[in-house]
C-alpha cells in the first residue's frame, strides 16, 4: 500500500495525466491487497487495543475505588472496634462501680434497719417504764387524796387510808414515821381528852404532809409526762429520718 502511494506520487509529481495516474491505481497486485488487509486489521487492532485500554482504565478505576472503599470499610470498622472494646471496658468498671455501690447502700440499709429496730426496742421499753410510772404515781396521788378527805372528815376509815399511803413507793421517811405515829395514836381505844387534842394536832401535820406529797408527786407525775412526750417525739423524728434513708438507699 506504501509502494503504491509512493507510485502515485512518482506519476503525479512527473507530471502524469489524471488518466495514467487512474490506469496506475487499477493495477493492484496480491501483495498490495495483502498490505491493505493487513492495514486493516492494524487500524481494527488499534481499534480494539484502545477500546480495551478505555475498558482497563475504567476496570482499574473500578478497582481502585473498589479498594478504597475497602480500606474506609476496614478502617471503620477498625474504629467501632476500638470504640466497642472502650465502652465495653468501661461499662465493665461501671458495673463493677455499682456492684460496689449497691453493696455498700445494701449494707447502709442494715445498719439503719438495725438502728430503727434498736430504737423501737428502747422506745418500747421507754414507754413501758413510763406506764408503770406513771400508774403508781396516779394511783399514790389518788390514794393521797382519799386520805386527806378521810382525815379532815375524821371517817371511820382513817386510818385504812393512812396505811395504804404509808405503804406506798417513795415514800420520804419522815412522812413515813408521822403517819405511823399517827395510826398508832388512831389505834389506841378510849383517847382522852388531852390525847384527843393530840390527835386532832397531829391529824392536822398529817394532812399537811400529805398535802406536800400530792404536790411532790405532781410535780413528779408532770415531769414523766413531758418526758416521755419528749421521747416520743424525739423516737418519731428518728423513725422518720432511718425510714427516709432507707427508702433513699
Amino acid at each position: 500500500m506504501v509502494a503504491m502511494r509512493a507510485l502515485v506520487m512518482l506519476l503525479v509529481a512527473s507530471g502524469a495525466t489524471a488518466a495514467a495516474v487512474e490506469k496506475a491505481a487499477a493495477k493492484v497486485t496480491p501483495l498490495q491487497k495483502v498490505l491493505s488487509l493487513l492495514d486493516d486489521m492494524q487500524a481494527k487492532g488499534k481499534k480494539e487495543k484502545q477500546a480495551e485500554e478505555v475498558e482497563f482504565a475504567e476496570y482499574a478505576q473500578f478497582c481502585d475505588s473498589t479498594r478504597k472503599a475497602t480500606t474506609k470499610s476496614i478502617d471503620e470498622a477498625k474504629s467501632q472496634i476500638d470504640q466497642l472494646t472502650a465502652d465495653i471496658a468501661k461499662a465493665e468498671a461501671d458495673a463493677e462501680q455499682l456492684s460496689t455501690e449497691i453493696s455498700e447502700l445494701d449494707a447502709a440499709v442494715a445498719q439503719a434497719e438495725g438502728e430503727l429496730s434498736e430504737a423501737t426496742a428502747v422506745r418500747e421499753k421507754e414507754h413501758t417504764d413510763y406506764s408503770a410510772t406513771h400508774t403508781d404515781l396516779s394511783e399514790s396521788i389518788d390514794a393521797i387524796d382519799r386520805a386527806i378527805s378521810v382525815l379532815k372528815s375524821r371517817e371511820a376509815d382513817t386510818p385504812q387510808s393512812l396505811l395504804q399511803v404509808s405503804q406506798m413507793t417513795g415514800l420520804p421517811k419522815e412522812a413515813k414515821a408521822t403517819i405511823d405515829s399517827f395510826l398508832a395514836m388512831a389505834s389506841d381505844d378510849g383517847i382522852a381528852a388531852p390525847a384527843a387534842n393530840a390527835y386532832e394536832n397531829q391529824s392536822g401535820g398529817v394532812v399537811g404532809i400529805l398535802e406536800g406529797l400530792r404536790h411532790k408527786f405532781q410535780d413528779q407525775l408532770l415531769a414523766v409526762q413531758k418526758a416521755e412526750m419528749n421521747a416520743k417525739a424525739n423516737f418519731e423524728m428518728l423513725a422518720q429520718n432511718l425510714k427516709d434513708n432507707i427508702l433513699e438507699d
